[in-house]
């Protein structure tokens, strides 16, 4: 006969794992009591029992993952060691870091980008979001401190959560591990007052990825109106509820128009997000279209104004994690990773003074640490000691 007591006791790690599980292949919105509670092998009535409803099993799963988490942080610490570390070893480190992160601690991954997205989603549940950065922050302050870079911990938090974001959307697994080693030592560069060494892998994978992209049609209205109700039907009521039908709800627009605007429900997710960024860039401080250089007082406008909205946060949030997900969005995962940034090295350029035109790997690397300040900012609400003003003022002070 089974031993029914020690089955009781398992019951609560179960359901815990049900959660984790659910978050890497389904999503906070499509989960219930009574898929959690199947999941398990366990009656609705277990998550009651044993957790007094569904929103404390989803606190316990996320201090689970935390747990999980800095026990992996401690490893990571342990097998890197205490001997001194010079500066230019960070880029190979951080993506090791990154890539065993996202493919190896998957799960933890995803349970990291939900707490992020439950503190977006509702501020007064921001609990977790702050452990998380708080872990992070604990992790590169020892580390950037074991290679004399204790100035730079919490931008290189900032990177890593941005980076980190875009590693976990899979395409072509040699290509995209390549190019974070790319993206990683330009940041290390960076750290050096340098700018990122030319990225042969980076380039190829927004060549490749560009030829993925549909060709909008010039002066769109009717698409820039649909992918603004895109964006909005995201950041209300998330990725689930982004049907060709709500879109034309939003939008007031006849179904078939966005069915023949975006065919598919990838197109449809990629019109979201262009929503989004327009959206991102229309508050942006600093004008694009302007060609003469920025002050540092720009730049620092840039660093503690340019922050996103937390709607748009959560709503491009919302779109990776479910990108990251669905194997059959890859090719939108090819330009979530590979053509972000675009509109970072224009502002970079600015920045820095320069005639010529700044590399695609620092606009992805601005584009990863604008973004990881942005989730610091609306999901923890912490006043971060990160500035970007002084970093960008050495790379214009070592420039050629």
């Amino acid at each position: 006969m089974p031993n029914t007591s020690r089955e009781a006791a398992k019951a609560p790690e179960r359901l815990v794992s049900s959660v984790l599980s659910a978050w890497e292949g389904d999503g906070a919105e499509a989960i219930s009591a009574r898929m959690l509670a199947s999941a398990a092998g366990l009656p609705v009535s277990a998550i009651h029992y044993h957790f007094g409803g569904l929103g404390q099993l989803l606190d316990a799963a996320q201090a689970d993952a935390i747990a999980s988490a800095r026990a992996w942080c401690e490893a990571q610490q342990e097998a890197i060691g205490k001997a001194a570390i010079s500066p230019d070893m960070l880029g190979p480190l951080l993506a090791c870091l990154i890539d065993d992160w996202c493919e190896m601690q998957r799960g933890l991954a995803f349970a990291w980008r939900e707490g992020q997205l439950m503190a977006l989603r509702d501020p007064d549940r921001c609990w977790a979001a702050r452990q998380w950065d708080q872990m992070w922050q604990a992790f590169f302050d020892q580390l950037c401190a074991g290679m004399g870079l204790s100035e730079f911990a919490t931008l290189t938090a900032w990177f890593f959560d941005g980076a980190s974001g875009l590693h976990i959307l899979r395409w072509r697994r040699p290509l995209d591990r390549s190019a974070l080693e790319e993206l990683c030592n330009g940041w290390a560069a960076w750290l050096g007052g340098k700018l990122a060494p030319q990225g042969g892998w980076f380039d190829t994978g927004q060549r490749d990825a560009q030829m993925l992209a549909a060709t909008p049609e010039p002066s769109d209205s009717v698409a820039e109106t649909i992918a603004n109700a895109a964006a909005q039907v995201v950041a209300e009521s998330g990725v689930t509820a982004l049907t060709h039908r709500a879109v034309a709800a939003a939008a007031n627009v006849t179904l078939g128009t966005v069915s023949y605007k975006f065919r598919t429900s990838a197109d449809l997710m990629r019109a979201a997000f262009d929503g989004i960024y327009r959206r991102m860039q229309s508050r942006s401080p600093v004008r694009l279209g302007e060609s003469a250089a920025m002050t540092m007082e720009e730049v620092a406008a840039l660093a503690e104004q340019g922050a996103p909205s937390r709607a748009d946060m959560l709503g491009s949030g919302e779109l990776c994690i479910a990108t990251a997900r669905n194997p059959a969005f890859q090719p939108f995962a090819a330009q979530l990773r590979y053509l972000r940034g675009r509109g970072s090295a224009r502002i970079l350029e600015r920045a820095l003074g320069r005639d010529q035109a700044i590399s695609p790997v620092d606009g992805a690397i601005l584009s990863a640490v604008l973004g990881g300040r942005g989730q610091a900012c609306n999901s923890t609400g912490r006043a971060s000691p990160g500035d970007l003003a002084p970093l960008i003022q050495r790379l214009a002070s070592g420039r050629t």
